[in-house]
């Protein structure tokens, strides 16, 4: 569990890093292309391959917090050990999920290091942000697995006398 959520805090980090330069360079584009007609080539190039790092390396830290969308329509209607049940039966579904995803993630991610295909401006290998995806995706699967023992250990703990 440790190594998890160091490696969620790390994820975390590379995702605030990257949401900030995609901020900075916007930003720069944005007054260089208005101040002086001159913006920055391949910003959007770069905004739009950092987009994946954000997103992909953001979600661990969400899971790990349970800081994911939940709808509580019935939580103060049924008993609490329900709502736990519930809970660790939606912790499983995201689980199931997002190992799905991942793994459909590999087909194109092959695909695009076997054409070689590159962003336009920047000439980046589209393989390489396929990588980071697929990397940010270990630790997403990780999270979530870590996620579903916990609510599994919560609701354990509730059952006991």
């Amino acid at each position: 569990m440790r190594v998890i959520s160091a490696l969620a805090r790390t994820q975390l980090a590379v995702a605030m890093l990257a949401l900030t330069t995609m901020a900075l360079v916007t930003v720069a584009d944005v007054a260089l292309k208005y101040l002086f007609n001159r913006p920055i080539v391949g910003a959007y190039d770069l905004v739009e391959s950092l987009l994946p790092v954000v997103v992909f390396n953001g979600i661990p830290a969400m899971l790990l917090r349970r800081q994911t969308i939940a709808i509580d329509l019935i939580d103060h209607i049924v008993p609490h050990r329900i709502v736990r049940v519930l809970g660790a039966i939606g912790d499983l579904v995201v689980a199931v999920m997002l190992i799905a995803i991942a793994l459909a993630f590999i087909t194109p991610a092959r695909q695009a290091l076997e054409y070689g295909d590159r962003k336009i401006e920047l000439g980046l290998p589209i393989a390489a942000i396929w990588a980071v995806v697929l990397v940010g995706m270990i630790g997403v699967m990780l999270a979530a697995v870590v996620s579903v023992q916990s609510a599994l250990a919560q609701h354990g703990r509730s059952e006991a006398p």
